[in-house]
């Protein structure tokens, strides 16, 4: 697990070495009101992506059968293409003045390419997910370095060009159709091998099956990505673009360890867990804990760096228009270790089918989330204060989520 953790890190780290590059470039390209469009466009699709196979795909590593689980590769598939064409027409129809609404209003032009990049990004979930229960780790890294190089290429290109702002998202949706075909063809075997077993009878289990997905790992789900895109959200309708740009900077500057040594080694994490089965907590256990002692170790030395040091490092790498990202990165800094120990353990909750619960605390932390900005709205805080509560915030957040994960592991 641990071989398979190093080599998602190893690619996912390559990819975000030239995404960090690449950062440096557009900065002195694009504007501060370009990134803030950006950060928008990218916080849409990230909330919007779980709706387009009401996240029955997370549950492919889970049953004993490749059949099944190509059941449910087909039926997330069939999901993609029916909410594509519903959400495309409800955005086409009522995008204008829904956008508007919630002070979005910016990326009305650009509904269409949000449409485009929620079905790529989608699909690509879809193909990762069976490289994940198949432990094809390389194939899973080689695509990253790839989506990581064309989406860096493509938004500087198109940036020269003048194309501003359209060139930062029409390079991210570029990017994220980059290396699909290299997931499609390593398992075409896979498909043609195991595509007999998909019935309409066996889909329908699957549904009634895993129900729990779309009814409690969904909205949990959605919850969860509002939760941490409503930091911008918010800022966007209490503060200026140029506000919203600086926090989107410091945000995704902070995603790149995070996705490093996060989300990207929990990936190597669920396969394992999944392969030993509800019947062999004692091993769960063990694994778990050491994913969390190895987390912990990797996580303390960047977050002490950029407390210390975030501001004069954003000013360095990217400019001195920079320097309100690097204070707001120093301050987001503070949760970032919680956030580090914290991302594999939710696959317990998948595994152990305790979404409910999962639902419960993601509910808990868009309910601080938003209970922080709407503190900084009343009494009228700078920007700099309102990060520092919801930073503390969050902290204890995850430490309460990851004690409450470790205790579904049955004794």
């Amino acid at each position: 697990m641990f071989k398979g953790m190093a080599t998602l890190a190893l690619g996912s780290g390559m990819a975000k070495i030239i995404g960090l590059l690449s950062i440096q470039v557009l900065t002195r390209i694009y504007s501060p009101e370009d990134f803030g469009i950006l950060s928008v466009f990218t916080a849409m699709l990230l909330i919007l992506t779980p709706l387009m196979t009401l996240r029955y795909e997370l549950a492919v590593p889970l049953p004993g059968r490749d059949g099944a689980a190509m059941t449910l590769m087909a039926l997330s598939s069939a999901l993609l293409v029916l909410m594509t064409l519903l959400i495309g027409v409800f955005l086409w129809l009522a995008g204008p003045s829904l956008l508007t609404l919630v002070s979005m209003e910016a990326i009305t032009p650009y509904r269409g390419l949000l449409v485009l990049a929620l079905f790529l990004t989608a699909l690509y979930e879809i193909l990762q997910i069976w490289a994940v229960r198949r432990r094809a780790y390389p194939i899973i890294a080689r695509t990253q370095l790839q989506q990581s190089v064309v989406g860096a290429v493509a938004k500087i290109g198109l940036g020269v060009a003048g194309m501003m702002p359209l060139g930062l998202l029409l390079g991210h949706v570029i990017g994220a159709g980059a290396g699909m075909m290299a997931v499609i063809r390593a398992f075409h075997g896979d498909v043609r091998r195991f595509w007999r077993h998909v019935t309409l009878h066996r889909a329908r289990t699957m549904l009634r099956h895993y129900r729990g997905f779309p009814i409690y790992r969904l909205p949990a789900q959605l919850l969860q990505i509002f939760s941490s895109q409503s930091p911008l959200l918010l800022t966007a309708a209490i503060y200026n673009s140029a506000t919203t740009g600086q926090l989107g900077l410091a945000l995704m500057t902070l995603a790149l360890p995070m996705n490093l040594l996060g989300y990207t080694t929990s990936k190597a994490y669920y396969a394992e867990i999944a392969s030993l089965g509800r019947k062999r907590p004692k091993e769960i256990r063990e694994v778990t804990y050491s994913v969390i002692k190895r987390l912990l170790a990797l996580s303390i030395a960047p977050a002490l760096v950029l407390l210390a040091l975030g501001e004069d490092l954003f000013a360095l790498a990217f400019g001195a228009q920079w320097e309100l990202a690097g204070q707001l990165a120093s301050i987001l800094a503070i949760y970032l270790l919680f956030q580090f120990i914290h991302a594999p353990a939710s696959h317990l909750l998948s595994l152990f089918e305790r979404q409910r619960l999962l639902l419960m605390l993601n509910v808990q932390r868009t309910a601080l989330t938003i209970a922080c900005f709407t503190a900084a709205h009343v009494l009228d805080l700078p920007i700099e204060s309102v990060v520092l509560l919801y930073s503390i915030t969050l902290s204890a957040h995850y430490l309460f989520s990851l004690l409450m994960s470790l205790r579904v592991i049955p004794r």
